[in-house]
């Protein structure tokens, strides 16, 4: 058990580069925001193919964990359905160094990473508001608890890219914001309006020794991949405003580094690949939910028999993922839609000069 101290970590994004024992490359995009600590990371093996390309295994996974202020950290990897592999150790220098524990406990194998930032890759400034209200001045008031995490490209050499990146972050972090704008003014405005909002919608009708007055937020921008001039932005939002559950939403973006475009499905797969895509699309589904092959998807309960493949999209070192919010193709209680399909299955259908294979061929 990681025991932390209480002062918190100071905010920071790292791209880290090493390996887990001998010959387990790792490589990970990291977030520290307090004692969180958060991210994704994917792995391969040193093995080869006769075309020189490399040999990978599983696809990006989410990390999260805690850290102290003396950087002395633990993470696993995050997965509703699994108990994932943990890391724990230290940052010290621009590296991480400490122990990795297999799933089941069984196997330990010491674990090395340092942060770099090679050519195609970006550094980030993360800029952090973490705050709360009270709805009265009484104790015991109901709160409003805000979490706002935003990532900011720093040092780039290409300055239109930076623009292009930073405008896209805060037209979905933010309903109104030009990129030359202070990010900490911009997250205090966020705050001020939210807690606004929280009072004047509730100290009408509030009754006291109620706990359905309670409020939370977390917006939070995660970095999925960040290598080869392909990068991988999610925004996240959790909301919870009273009732029975809250309610979280992504928004995906794959932005072009080599000159800050946002990467389209048009342009990633060869001309007429709507009919194809939509049906790799929806076998990779109905194996997801173990449905028979001809088994349509609403027998899992999906709004439709076909979900087609849509803007709502990330890209990684081994694949492609669709991402559908909540009610989108599906009801709450199947949760958010993520289908992840490798790049195997989805090469032929490629554009010759897709962005992806740039991927592929490192």
């Amino acid at each position: 058990m990681l025991i932390l101290s209480c002062q918190a970590q100071v905010p920071f994004y790292k791209h880290l580069e090493g390996k887990v024992g001998d010959n387990i490359n790792i490589v990970l995009d990291i977030v520290a925001t307090g004692e969180n600590l958060g991210g994704y990371y994917y792995y391969f093996f040193d093995d080869k193919l006769g075309d020189d390309s490399w040999v990978h295994y599983g696809k990006s996974m989410p990390v999260s964990g805690k850290i102290n202020s003396s950087n002395i950290f633990e993470f696993s990897e995050f997965n509703p359905d699994l108990k994932g592999s943990t890391f724990k150790g230290e940052f010290k220098d621009g590296i991480i160094s400490g122990t990795w524990t297999s799933s089941d406990g069984k196997k330990q194998l010491p674990f090395i990473a340092t942060e770099v930032y090679p050519l195609g890759t970006m550094a980030f400034k993360v800029n952090y508001l973490e705050d709360q209200a009270s709805l009265t001045e009484k104790p015991n008031s109901p709160t409003a608890d805000l979490h706002l995490s935003l990532l900011l490209p720093v040092d780039y050499p290409l300055m239109n890219v930076t623009d292009s990146v930073t405008a896209f972050i805060y037209n979905d972090f933010f309903e109104k914001a030009s990129p030359g704008s202070d990010p900490v003014i911009l997250l205090g405005h966020a705050r001020d309006l939210y807690f606004k909002n929280y009072k004047t919608s509730n100290q009408d009708i509030y009754q006291e020794g109620s706990t359905s007055f309670n409020w939370e937020k977390i917006q939070e921008i995660r970095i999925l991949h960040n290598e080869h001039d392909i990068l991988s932005v999610e925004n996240f939002t959790y909301g919870f405003t009273g009732g029975a559950h809250g309610l979280s939403v992504s928004k995906f973006r794959v932005i072009d580094l080599k000159d800050g475009h946002q990467v389209t499905l048009d342009e990633v797969f060869m001309d007429g690949y709507q009919n194809d895509l939509r049906d790799i699309l929806n076998s990779a589904a109905r194996e997801k939910y173990k449905l028979d092959r001809n088994q349509s998807l609403t027998g899992a309960g999906f709004f439709n028999e076909f979900i087609d493949a849509g803007p709502n999209f990330y890209i990684t070192k081994d694949g492609m993922g669709f991402y559908y919010n909540q009610y989108e193709v599906a009801p709450f209680t199947l949760g958010p839609i993520d289908i992840f399909i490798n790049y195997q299955e989805l090469r032929w259908i490629f554009h010759q000069e897709s962005p992806v294979n740039r991927l592929i061929s490192k």
